[in-house]
């Protein structure tokens, strides 16, 4: 067995501590910068719109980060396919420090600015801890790395959701082409990563349930299933408000094309 059940490794922990701290300074310093430099839209949005920007722009660096190790991790670990439940891979256990940190981070910038409020506050509340909550386990224990690791995919559709709202902060008209096209393209890729891959993640998990290593793990299986399952969920739910804002804005750049050739 390429892991020892229940032995908790701590050495990940500072790498958890270093990432909530980084993402911190970054909403709190760099981001706020480069920004008032880079983009002179920027400077004009009010209070709460600039905070919720420099917590977008920490998603999109979370997103670069997280994405690369998980690429690598897919093709170049071998350990990770051979024992997708055991297997020891300090890439997967970086991941999830840096995920468990930036998670915590988020939390504490929504917390003390409230940009999220009400429902809204609360679907990131659940969110937040049952990712936090899952990839504890695996950093801790090196439990079902393989399955962390394939979750973590879901991370290719966020700078398409965070270019949204930068351009609708920054005034970009939605019929515009590049609105359209950034929608276009959050459609498939939320639809490749969160919802074409449900089935393949559950066959996978088909595939080792009621193995002796599976059962190896002791009640730390209930982990991974309540959180995907949590998380699959609210992807179904954000997928279909997905779906009818892109109904929306197809229905109303049709009524304009139409109003344009009566014109």
């Amino acid at each position: 067995m390429a892991g020892m059940p229940f032995v908790a490794d701590v050495s990940y922990y500072p790498a958890a501590c270093i990432s909530c701290l980084f993402f911190l300074f970054s909403f709190k310093i760099v981001s706020p910068k480069l920004s008032q430099t880079w983009i002179p839209g920027y400077n004009f949005l009010a209070p709460d719109k600039q905070v919720e920007w420099n917590s977008r722009i920490n998603s999109n660096v979370h997103c670069a980060l997280v994405n690369t190790m998980v690429v690598y991790a897919l093709l170049m670990d071998d350990e990770l396919h051979r024992d997708p439940i055991w297997a020891n891979s300090a890439v997967v256990k970086y991941e999830c420090a840096i995920v468990v940190g930036y998670m915590a981070s988020d939390q504490i910038i929504m917390s003390v600015y409230h940009f999220a409020t009400g429902s809204e506050y609360l679907l990131y509340l659940l969110h937040h801890g049952a990712t936090i909550y899952a990839y504890y386990y695996v950093m801790t224990y090196s439990t079902f790395p393989y399955f962390a690791n394939f979750r973590l995919l879901c991370e290719f559709s966020t700078p398409f959701v965070n270019q949204r709202w930068f351009m609708d902060a920054l005034g970009c008209k939605r019929s515009s082409p590049a609105f359209i096209a950034n929608g276009l393209g959050l459609t498939v890729a939320f639809f490749l990563v969160r919802i074409a891959s449900i089935p393949f993640y559950w066959h996978k998990v088909y595939t080792v349930y009621g193995t002796d290593y599976y059962w190896s793990v002791g009640n730390i299986h209930y982990v991974m299933v309540t959180s995907c399952v949590t998380l699959d969920i609210l992807n179904v739910f954000w997928f279909s408000k997905l779906l009818k804002g892109a109904r929306k804005v197809l229905m109303n750049k049709n009524q304009n094309t139409i109003q344009a050739k009566m014109n």
